[in-house]
């Protein structure tokens, strides 16, 4: 660790040095375990981050912590803390009595912390010991952000004592806005409808940020579970943060949600915002902003050199930067907050659930059709079978969306599913399926499929035919975007330019890369009709797939994609032969791409003829780099046509 930071050591007399640190997207992640894969890990939790912040804040003149949202949700027993609270008036959640522990001075929420609806959060939060700040969902939306009806405190204004270079003290007000992605009522709108509507993050961050001035707050700091996007995203944008720094109203900007990390070299920014974005400084617009990733792999770190003046404080210079956790010390009480949990979840994690006889992994996800992936397809097309009985839409023809949800990225290389042949234990239902969404089905028609299938398709770059160790993946693009459909078969042509960008805007209105779409070997017509089951976040409008928001819902039982995996499995679904492969690339002879995967991908079973895949390497950053040979893509793809006729 380095001594104090230089503002502590160039304050004078009328100046102050303030650290404002940071975390975010912790996803349940409090003590040092991987709940899924069952063992102790280095290098992220809420347990090791605190240890580092203490750190930290030990080198500053004055300290202050916040966790910027998407903690509450990603544990193996979220499910069951959910009902729980949802059975009781107030419940206390470990991850609350966590970051309490940790000394976090206050907290906004994240997406992904409305997964469970809302009386499990109102549950949670009313019994937690640190305040929460959200500003722009509301219970009511009034004619101005000031006259709406707030869900939690819109503001929260903290008075702390400052320690002064000269050794004096001096009263400060720091002004606490709390900010979350608009789209989080579409994401969960089947548990939301309602019950909430939501603000755009720059409308009520200049209006609550004028009222905190007008309060007395000498700093606004925003809490932003958003993150640094474009310059110019337009009104209702997911990722707002760098907007957000442009605003008078706003001095600092904790940001979240995306996963992404800054400031650090090499940080990609949109074309729009590069000349907003400095690194060296941790800036955006001129504003200290920090952003530290996820599972407490980093803390934000935003250093201010407040200068006194007699209208209040001043920023004279300012440092954002990150600090990785990289120490194996965890914090003590943040241990004993989540010892209960832990031992409960350890209990839960080995309790088995049924068994499988296949190798369900997702290394070759993005080049094959995935086990997994097809598991998961079992499981919504018998979950389907039961919910439409009796209903007209029983005698539609259904299909399957789904995607693989772990397959590296920003994650990296050990992010992917691996579930071997043999008893499939509770922790193995979260590495099958993540997300606590819920299973919904809606009415399309076949032009909504295909242009569907070419949202997914944007995955892919567009090859050159001819071309040789081309790469094949657009690194923008999340792997959970690429759904795959099944009770259909399909093919993608690589050497056709997508039709939209890694958030679903069009790019090409006419490009054509989904051929050979067939459902019972017929080619589909744009009037025909589907029922197309998928999850709540897809429904509504996750990562920009066209037209979905708009669909006809059909009427759900209320049954999770997570609890219908688990029932598919207890009934033998993963010990019988999996859904037929749906999808491959169209062959190009003389064509090779590149792709990066998962070290484990070397013990997997190849999908494909011999030889259509080989290893060429092993990359820095730990994922292996695989050659796929096009020329032999059909081995990739389906055998025949296929339908789904369902799940017995």
């Amino acid at each position: 660790m380095s001594g104090r930071h230089k503002f502590a050591r160039q304050a004078g007399a009328d100046q102050a040095h303030l650290r404002i640190l940071s975390t975010t997207d912790l996803h349940m992640r409090i003590l040092p375990h991987d709940y899924v894969a069952d063992r102790g890990v280095t290098g992220q939790s809420l347990a090791l981050a605190a240890t580092t912040a203490r750190h930290a804040a030990a080198e500053a003149g004055n300290a202050i912590l916040f966790d910027t949202g998407d903690a509450f949700e990603g544990g193996v027993i979220d499910d069951l803390l959910a009902d729980e609270a949802r059975a009781a008036a107030k419940s206390a959640h470990p991850m609350a009595d966590a970051l309490a522990a940790a000394g976090v001075a206050a907290h906004t929420l994240g997406n992904h912390d409305f997964n469970h609806g809302l009386a499990a959060l109102c549950s949670w939060l009313a019994a937690s010991p640190v305040p929460v700040v959200l500003s722009n969902i509301v219970r009511r939306r009034g004619a101005t952000p000031l006259d709406d009806t707030p869900l939690f405190a819109p503001t929260v204004l903290l008075r702390r004592t400052m320690r002064l270079g000269g050794g004096g003290k001096a009263p400060i007000t720091l002004g606490l806005l709390g900010l979350a992605p608009p789209q989080t009522l579409d994401w969960d709108q089947d548990k939301l409808a309602g019950q909430l509507m939501a603000r755009d993050i720059l409308e009520a961050a200049a209006s609550w940020g004028r009222k905190l001035r007008y309060d007395g707050a000498d700093l606004v700091i925003a809490l932003c579970h958003s993150g640094i996007g474009a310059a110019a995203p337009g009104l209702g944008a997911e990722n707002a943060a760098t907007p957000l720094a442009a605003l008078p109203e706003v001095d600092v900007v904790l940001a979240g949600h995306s996963h992404r990390r800054f400031p650090v070299p090499g940080f990609l920014a949109e074309p729009d915002a590069a000349a907003a974005i400095d690194v060296a400084r941790g800036r955006v617009h001129g504003t200290p902003a920090a952003m530290p990733g996820f599972w407490g792999g980093d803390i934000g770190r935003v250093d201010l050199l407040l200068q006194r003046e007699r209208e209040g404080w001043r920023i004279a210079d300012s440092e954002g930067a990150l600090r990785r956790v990289r120490t194996r010390r965890a914090h003590p009480a943040v241990v004993a907050a989540g010892k209960a949990y832990h031992t409960r979840a350890l209990s839960e994690i080995r309790t088995p659930v049924g068994r499988t006889g296949h190798h369900l992994h997702t290394y070759f996800a993005m080049v094959a059709d995935s086990p997994v992936v097809r598991l998961n397809h079992g499981s919504q097309f018998r979950a389907a079978d039961m919910l439409l009985k009796g209903r007209p839409e029983a005698a539609w023809p259904r299909i399957s969306a789904s995607a693989p949800l772990k397959a590296g990225g920003l994650h990296g290389p050990e992010h992917y599913t691996d579930v071997p042949p043999g008893p499939i234990l509770r922790r193995n239902l979260s590495d099958l399926y993540i997300y606590a969404n819920a299973l919904l089905m809606v009415r399309v028609t076949g032009q909504t499929v295909r242009r569907w299938l070419e949202r997914s398709a944007s995955a892919f770059r567009q090859i050159a035919p001819g071309a040789r160790d081309a790469s094949l993946l657009d690194p923008a693009h999340a792997s959970y975007s690429f759904d795959c459909l099944a009770g259909l078969t399909y093919r993608i042509d690589l050497a056709v330019p997508a039709g939209f960008d890694e958030v679903g805007r069009v790019l090409d209105p006419q490009a054509r890369r989904i051929c050979d779409l067939c459902h019972d070997g017929r080619p589909i017509a744009d009037d025909d009709r589907f029922v197309l089951i998928t999850n709540g976040y897809r429904c509504g409008a996750g990562n920009g797939f066209p037209e979905i928001a708009e669909a006809d819902r059909i009427a759900q039982g209320g049954l999770g994609c997570r609890e219908a995996l688990a029932r598919h499995i207890a009934a033998g679904g993963a010990e019988c032969p999996l859904l037929p492969v749906s999808w491959g690339f169209v062959p190009m002879p003389g064509t090779t791409v590149l792709f990066s995967t998962g070290p484990g991908a070397r013990a997997a079973g190849l999908p494909g003829t011999p030889g259509a895949l080989k290893l060429v390497g092993r990359r820095t950053s730990g994922f292996d780099r695989w050659r796929l040979d096009l020329a032999q893509a059909e081995s990739l793809g389906p055998a025949c046509p296929v339908s789904h006729a369902g799940v017995a």
